[in-house]
């Protein structure tokens, strides 16, 4: 006999209810997704799939298996959505200083963990907005989500099918009638249910503009810490500020003018930038910028936290969504140990 398929509760539809919800649908798993109708991380995550921690010019964690896997389940919702999500779109590091330049052309000769990512640059090959006096390196496999229409689009689906609602839902609210589990994908909403058994799930405050220079800044990233996205109309995304001491999704009076300016110090040229949209988030992060996923405690087996993906949710998405569920369903005897809840020192099962 084949064994029946749990009926599963995704709370939250920010990026991790929405692949939570889309691995659950492609494995034909019944689920409802609960909403409050907060502000999520996801309203004003960069989308950015980058495989390089430029701080010290490392491949970011499981980088390759990672972005393999963010394009091809991207790219497989865009074929149920009917719309383009995912965009190859190369990332420009311009470097701040000779030291790290030479670093940079150190390793992308070869023999280090980063040295598939990336490549040099010469400076024919840069856009003639750019400005870069220490010159500049590539990222060629690099891309974006466009996670708002992917966050709206499949909720506009699930609503269609009689799978999203918009209700609350907490630690003490249990497992409600008419499911088997619970996964949280409440990001920083799941702060006070997780601090219960030792989770400590950080709140990082970050805000983003829309803005349109006067003059074309090219179709490829630029990081200079400040980056600058293209959007394909004309207009950019800029980013980030990344404040710990601000505890509400709030847009500050000076952001504006400073990520402005910080998008300005790469360009040859002064210019006049129009701020379209400012936005601000909570992204939800660990000690270890890793996620928590799985089980926290065997006292309430039903729920399953999928949470602090932090800055590169777009990127471990997918893969973090796979693993929580295949750990729900029993594929997989737990989530790996590099996301499991026993990794914190303060972790207290119960």
């Amino acid at each position: 006999m084949r064994p029946s398929v749990p009926t599963i509760l995704v709370v939250g539809d920010g990026l991790a209810g929405c692949l939570i919800a889309w691995e659950l649908y492609i494995r034909g798993c019944p689920f409802t997704v609960w909403s409050d109708g907060s502000p999520a991380a996801s309203d004003v995550a960069a989308g950015m799939s980058n495989p390089v921690s430029f701080k010290r010019i490392l491949p970011q964690w499981n980088a390759k298996e990672q972005q393999d896997e963010a394009r091809a389940r991207y790219q497989l919702i865009e074929s149920h959505l009917e719309t383009v999500l995912w965009r190859d779109v190369p990332i420009v590091r311009v470097f701040p200083n000779r030291e790290y330049a030479d670093r940079w052309a150190e390793r992308a000769a070869g023999g280090h963990g980063v040295s598939p990512f990336i490549e040099t640059m010469d400076d024919a090959d840069l856009h003639e907005s750019i400005k870069a006096p220490h010159g500049a390196g590539l990222v060629p496999d690099a891309g974006w989500v466009n996670v708002v229409a992917l966050t709206e689009a499949s909720r506009t689906k699930w609503q269609g099918l009689g799978r999203w609602e918009q209700r609350t839902w907490n630690m003490t609210d249990g497992c409600p009638e008419g499911f088997d589990a619970v996964v949280d994908c409440r990001g920083t909403g799941a702060v006070e249910d997780l601090a219960a058994f030792g989770l400590e799930l950080r709140k990082n405050h970050g805000e983003v503009l829309r803005v349109k220079p006067a003059a074309d800044w090219g179709e490829r990233i630029v990081n200079n810490v400040t980056w600058a996205l293209p959007l394909g109309d004309g207009t950019y995304r800029v980013g980030s500020t990344y404040r710990w001491d601000i505890h509400e999704p709030i847009c500050l009076d000076e952001s504006p003018a400073a990520l402005m300016q910080g998008a300005a110090n790469a360009r040859a040229i002064a210019q006049e930038m129009q701020c379209i949209e400012h936005r601000a988030g909570l992204r939800p992060t660990c000690f270890d910028r890793r996620p928590i996923l799985g089980v926290v405690s065997k006292e309430h087996p039903h729920y399953h936290a999928c949470v602090g993906w932090g800055t590169r949710g777009v990127t471990i998405g997918p893969t973090v969504a796979r693993w929580t569920i295949e750990a729900l369903l029993g594929e997989r005897e737990a989530v790996p140990d590099e996301v499991h809840p026993k990794r914190f020192p303060t972790f207290t099962e119960n």
